[in-house]
C-alpha cells in the first residue's frame, strides 16, 4: 500500500481553504473525535470561534479494525437545539463516524449534525450518511495509506 505523507503545513492549508465552509454550516459547537480529530478541531477553531468539544472513542486494535467501538469519553449536553460539527481526520471506513451520528442522535438529541474531514477516501463505506447531514470533506483520496504528522 502507497504511503501518502501530510506536513503539518498541508493540513493547516486545507482547513484554512475550506473554514468558510463550516462557518456557513455556522455551527455551535466544534466537537473533536480524539485521536485523529483533535487536531484539525483546534486548527480549525483559528477560523471558526466556536466551543470545542471532545469525545474519545476506540475502534482499532493493533491497526486491525474492532468489531465494535468502545467508547472512552463522551459528552453529556442536550444538543436538540444546537447545530454541531463533528471533526476527524479521515473518512476512512466510516464507521467510526456512523456510530458518533447515531449515538449523538440517540444520547444527546442531536438533531442538525455536520461532518468535517480532511481526507475523504473513495472506497466502499461501512456506514451511510443521511441526506440531511452536512458533509464537508477538504479533498478526496486514493484508499492510501495517510501519515499525519501527529501520528509519526
Amino acid at each position: 500500500m502507497k504511503k501518502v505523507n501530510y506536513s503539518y503545513d498541508k493540513i493547516t492549508q486545507l482547513i484554512k481553504d475550506n473554514a468558510h465552509k463550516i462557518n456557513n454550516y455556522n455551527p455551535d459547537y466544534i466537537i473533536a473525535i480524539g485521536g485523529g480529530g483533535l487536531i484539525p478541531a483546534r486548527l480549525i477553531r483559528n477560523y471558526v470561534k466556536k466551543p470545542l468539544y471532545v469525545v474519545t472513542l476506540s475502534l482499532y486494535d493493533d491497526d486491525k479494525i474492532k468489531d465494535t467501538v468502545e467508547i472512552i469519553q463522551w459528552i453529556d449536553n442536550d444538543l436538540s437545539e444546537k447545530k454541531i460539527m463533528i471533526v476527524d481526520e479521515v473518512d476512512d471506513t466510516r464507521k467510526t463516524l456512523d456510530f458518533c451520528i447515531k449515538r449523538f442522535k440517540l444520547i444527546n438529541n442531536a438533531k442538525n449534525i455536520g461532518i468535517f474531514v480532511l481526507q475523504n477516501k473513495i472506497k466502499e463505506k461501512l456506514g451511510q450518511l443521511d441526506d440531511d447531514i452536512k458533509y464537508i470533506s477538504c479533498e478526496n483520496v486514493q484508499d492510501d495509506w495517510i501519515v499525519y504528522p501527529w501520528d509519526l
